[in-house]
């Protein structure tokens, strides 16, 4: 509930893309009831969470405010069907960066 997670404000555009918020994950998901519950609105209007590299663990060993919330805990497993997860497998090796990424929000 505690992990700062990237939230895009989905009613608002930037140089084509929508601007983004960071946010604990608790007040995300309160946010996320509220706007199922008010009929699919909010008076923050859509928001959505999205590229959160939830699992980063021990990638970034070096650089604590990059790494994951939860490095206890292994979060992916590459889908049977992307097993060859190429992309990845050189990421990991060089330890900059990952393509795993959680995206959830309300419909709409």
């Amino acid at each position: 509930g505690e992990a700062v997670v990237p939230v895009a404000k989905c009613d608002v555009k930037e140089y084509n893309s929508n601007p983004k918020e960071q946010l604990p994950f608790k007040e995300f998901v309160e946010y996320w009831r509220e706007y199922i519950g008010n009929g699919y609105r909010s008076s923050r209007g859509c928001l959505y969470l999205k590229d959160w590299h939830l699992s980063r663990s021990g990638l970034l060993p070096k650089i604590p405010a990059l790494g994951m919330a939860f490095p206890e805990q292994d979060v992916y497993t590459t889908p049977v069907y992307f097993s060859s997860d190429w992309l990845n497998e050189y990421w990991d090796a060089v330890a900059v960066d990952d393509f795993r990424f959680v995206y959830m929000g309300p419909k709409g």
